[in-house]
């Protein structure tokens, strides 16, 4: 490419457009201008400019869907969308802001495009959008990112697929502080037929007991297997639904306990100590439970 590279990428971009668009061709040559366009995509790789790169595969696109090639089609969308989301990645990288959010609007078009060309159950919408849920939580844009978990887990059949969007699902939601809705997640999580393990079933527990102090759903609304999980904790009781190690067990029951009293310092000070027992996420939670039991204890006094 020439020095001036945007001249040097629309001059030939438009060379490959003008090509297309002769009208004494009767059947312009789809396939050579495809390959066209994906080398120019290529060469704007190769000189670390994805969003012009992003462009050609969009081109590119174009002229599959021309020829009735809508897988083609698609995948030249998402190899578009990536390079969007790289530029815009390398915004942020680089600290400038993007008000009209340029690269990111064009990546989430291009996806959105490449979803249309699969059937509704396709696992490779399922992909696609979990892709683009990942790529807005790293751009730190987790409520949008929310929505399109939400919309991969209606295309999962595959129950380890199913379980490991709903776990992410889950602590996106407590990230974005919506957490009615992920207590009704982690409900779900327990509730399911989904083969759980120890592990997961017991990083499960905990986030739906943390996220029970916090919420205070009401009692009648609460599934049973809630009610029952509360029940078995503080009566100390064995059972397979809360598979917490001795010392996990004795602090989560310290917790609801401080909870129910009031007892502020008490909270405090097992807090300190659970701490270490739990997730990042599940720590957060217990800070913001620390926090507000302090501050209804303040409003109080």
């Amino acid at each position: 490419m020439s020095t001036d590279l945007y001249a040097s990428f629309n001059e030939q971009y438009m060379n490959i457009n003008t090509k297309m668009k002769k009208r004494f061709m009767r059947k312009p040559n789809i396939s050579e201008a495809t390959n066209e366009f994906i080398a120019l995509a290529i060469q704007c790789e190769h000189s670390e400019q994805p969003a012009f790169a992003a462009q050609a595969y969009v081109g590119a696109a174009k002229c599959e869907a021309s020829a009735g090639n809508f897988l083609g089609e698609a995948e030249h969308y998402v190899t578009a969308a990536r390079q969007f989301m790289k530029a815009e990645k390398k915004l942020v990288s680089l600290k400038f802001h993007s008000p009209d959010r340029e690269n990111l609007e064009a990546a989430i078009g291009c996806f959105m495009q490449a979803l249309t060309k699969y059937p509704a159950k396709s696992p490779i919408r399922t992909s696609i959008l979990m892709e683009l849920a990942n790529d807005l939580v790293e751009l730190n844009h987790k409520l949008e990112a929310v929505s399109y978990y939400e919309q991969a887990l209606e295309a999962v059949g595959d129950q380890t697929m199913r379980l490991m969007c709903m776990r992410k699902l889950l602590n996106m939601q407590i990230d974005c502080d919506k957490l009615d809705v992920a207590l009704e997640t982690a409900n779900a999580i327990c509730d399911s037929d989904m083969n759980l393990s120890d592990d997961i079933l017991s990083e499960v527990q905990v986030s739906r007991i943390l996220l029970t102090l916090l919420v205070e759903p009401l009692e009648e609304s609460n599934p049973e297997s809630l009610k029952q999980l509360i029940a078995d904790l503080l009566n100390d009781s064995e059972s397979d639904s809360i598979p917490f190690n001795s010392d996990l067990r004795l602090k989560l029951q310290s917790i609801v306990i401080a909870c129910a009293s009031g007892d502020v310092p008490s909270l405090v000070a097992v807090a300190a100590d659970a701490k270490r027992l739990l997730t990042t996420t599940q720590a957060d939670l217990l800070d913001q439970l620390c926090k507000e039991m302090r501050q209804a204890h303040l409003t109080i006094a």
